[in-house]
């Protein structure tokens, strides 16, 4: 069943239905309303959504080319990743977050950001340790997920942010499901102090270095936890 709130969800701004139907559908998505290998039907997203099918045929149409859909003999399902396409997807996804850590080191080395940016920045990584000793496991992996957003656009370039954004996308369907019944998520806190410091003192080297040591052992972490028993 679609869930109720998507029906009154709209996007401000001069979007078409087929655009609408797109973002609402991917929020879905992306917000682990449905689990890979669902089907989506597209009488029940139509009537969801209080839209025509067209726009809803044309949303799940992308939704294929950004690979968060896969098509079947009878429609499309939500798609999933097999292990190799999760080595493949982190092995850039932490070159990318390598690239944002310098590239907004290298922002703020030049004063091109505000402190209230990157007091946000440090809320983000307080938030993702406080939820970390409270066992709110998909609270965890929200608020990394958020402080590496941060990042990434405190890098100031559009086309990395739009990158990385397709690869949490991806990442997020198959990560929600798994992390459902878990006790546990712990992100290497560390790493991010790390990072965070190197981004703060406007240090481009020593920020994407520490960017890509927290991506090894966030990757290991991570593939390990998928890797476990759920409880």
């Amino acid at each position: 069943m679609i869930p109720s709130t998507a029906r009154t969800r709209r996007r401000p701004g001069p979007y078409n239905q087929a655009e609408q139907a797109y973002q609402q559908v991917r929020d879905l998505l992306v917000a682990g309303k449905f689990q890979p290998g669902d089907r989506l039907n597209e009488m029940d997203l139509s009537a969801a959504l209080s839209m025509s099918r067209t726009p809803i045929r044309e949303a799940l149409r992308r939704l294929q080319s950004d690979g968060l859909v896969a098509p079947t003999g009878r429609g499309v399902i939500v798609a999933s990743l097999s292990a190799a396409d999760m080595r493949h997807a982190l092995e850039v996804q932490g070159a990318l977050e390598s690239l944002a850590a310098e590239l907004a080191a290298t922002r703020q080395r030049d004063g091109m950001l505000a402190p209230a940016e990157i007091n946000k920045l440090r809320a983000a990584a307080t938030e993702v340790e406080e939820l970390g000793a409270t066992g709110d496991v998909l609270g965890v992996w929200r608020a990394n997920l958020r402080f590496h957003q941060l990042i990434a656009e405190l890098g100031g370039n559009p086309l990395l942010v739009e990158s990385l954004d397709r690869i949490w996308a991806r990442f997020a369907i198959v990560t929600l499901h798994n992390l459902r019944g878990r006790r546990r998520l712990t992100p290497p806190h560390a790493h991010h102090r790390v990072v965070l410091d190197a981004i703060v003192d406007g240090d481009p080297a020593g920020a994407a270095a520490a960017a890509r040591a927290h991506s090894r052992e966030g990757t290991a972490q991570y593939l390990a936890t998928l890797a476990e028993p759920q409880d």
